[in-house]
């Protein structure tokens, strides 16, 4: 396989990219500067090394040496008593430029398949765990998966685990608010229908 083809066959692997895309991505690398691809090559080279995945929720962020927890939930003015679950560190990303939410997250890391099933890398027993170590702590989890499908289906999952621990652990489950219109992703939304979705939760 030549080098665009086979470049272009990685960039297909991204979520969401085509062959057309990924063929404009060849080209444009190809109508850079030298300086620029080995910029490029560095930081992709550097990436897993600079990298690491939080203890806590499970996102991924830039720490320089050993860190155990992300700045979120090492952060001492987070509410703790509030815990929203989402499908992956985009999503957490876009609930954290709404401004309108200081809890603490969770990373499932993805969706229950509509054909699949439950994939292995979701994030299920840890998120138990998660709400097992808080003793009680916890006053509200929120279910924020995207408004489709397999966002759906996902939260119905993560409902019918946490169930036997509400009374337990005195907690409500809510889900975002229909501010969110059928079919949306979360980390393409904008900061008002954030904002009306996690008011209007229930």
């Amino acid at each position: 396989m030549k080098g665009i083809e086979k470049l272009a066959s990685y960039f297909q692997k991204f979520p969401g990219i085509g062959p057309r895309q990924a063929k404009r991505f060849v080209y444009f690398l190809l109508t850079q500067e030298k300086g620029v691809l080995e910029e490029i090559a560095r930081l992709v080279k550097e990436l897993k090394d600079k990298t690491v995945e939080c203890n806590h929720c499970h996102r991924f962020f830039e720490a320089d040496g050993y860190a155990e927890a992300c700045d979120i939930c090492g952060s001492p003015n987070r509410d703790a008593h509030l815990l929203m679950i989402v499908e992956k560190d985009a999503d957490l990303e876009a609930i954290e430029k709404s401004g309108v939410y200081n809890g603490r997250y969770f990373v499932l890391g993805g969706t229950v398949s509509l054909l699949d099933g439950t994939p292995k890398t979701l994030r299920v027993e840890d998120l138990l765990s998660r709400v097992r170590d808080t003793n009680g702590g916890l006053t509200e989890i929120i279910l924020a998966t995207g408004a489709h499908p397999e966002g759906e289906m996902t939260a119905d999952h993560v409902r019918t685990l946490l169930s036997p621990l509400l009374d337990k652990q005195k907690f409500t489950l809510t889900l975002l608010g229909r501010g969110l219109s059928t079919g949306t992703e979360l980390e393409y939304s904008d900061r008002e229908t954030i904002r009306n979705a996690l008011i209007n939760r229930r």
